[in-house]
């Protein structure tokens, strides 16, 4: 008992998952993984006030056990790499001083997978000069996330192969630099999805809402904490807090 209540005030770095963001009705969409572009800036306002550090898997490599004790890290994840990413989350990263990590596909143009499979708005994704103008300012890190965003643990291990590894050789010669992280589209991954990530050089894997409490646990299933169209204010300073994914991991494994 002594040893679940030491290890239940311990913090970890809070990884926080995105998708859209969005500033009036009209580009809301059919799912929930957009969010108020004037709430994510009062997030960031207290994160600021708060003393967080925004940092990108690249940064969380080069720490050592000690170093991450110094500072209240926090990463900042946003999937596939819409042109909101450009349009309204990079200015506040600028004029916040913050950075983020954007899970880009590669191989597409638009959501095709969302508005063909269940009906979604068609919303574009970033494009290649607006993937090099982010990430030249020094505040994004991109990682990968596969070339036509499907569901890995769908397909043969040949298939999540050159998904996976195409993509990450397709955004590393574009940006001229290595690539720290990979996310799984959807969550949805198998151990075969794990292996080919690890083999295909990625530091870490990430998925969303599967996964241990400590990061260094399992490095190619890192949880994530998500944030929805529906999430409050006060939901966000527990999600922030560093033990928020705890209670979730405990109550999964009493589960089994």
């Amino acid at each position: 008992m002594f040893n679940f209540i030491k290890k239940f005030y311990k913090r970890e770095i809070p990884i926080l998952m995105y998708h859209r963001l969005v500033n009036d009705e009209s580009n809301k969409g059919v799912h929930t993984i957009y969010y108020d572009v004037n709430k994510f800036e009062e997030q960031l306002k207290y994160l600021k006030k708060n003393n967080y550090k925004t940092i990108t898997f690249k940064d969380l490599y080069h720490l050592n056990k000690e170093e991450r004790k110094k500072e209240k890290y926090i990463i900042l994840t946003f999937d596939d790499g819409y042109k909101d990413n450009y349009e309204l989350l990079f200015p506040l990263l600028k004029k916040y001083d913050m950075k983020a990590v954007i899970y880009m596909v590669s191989h597409l143009e638009y959501n095709k997978w969302d508005v063909e499979e269940t009906n979604e708005k068609k919303f574009d994704l970033m494009s290649i000069n607006e993937i090099k103008e982010m990430y030249n300012s020094g505040l994004i890190e991109f990682g990968g996330h596969t070339m036509h965003h499907i569901k890995l643990n769908k397909f043969s291990e040949d298939i999540q192969r050159k998904e996976i590894e195409e993509n990450k050789k397709f955004l590393e010669k574009l940006l001229d630099t290595e690539l720290y992280s990979f996310a799984y589209p959807f969550g949805y991954f198998n151990e075969i999805s794990k292996k080919v990530v690890k083999e295909v050089g990625y530091k870490y894997g990430v998925a969303t809402n599967s996964g241990p409490f400590y990061i260094e646990d399992d490095l190619y299933e890192i949880r994530r904490i998500g944030i929805f169209s529906d999430t409050t204010f006060s939901k966000f300073k527990r999600r922030v807090k560093g033990n928020y994914n705890l209670k979730k991991v405990k109550d999964r494994n009493e589960k089994i």
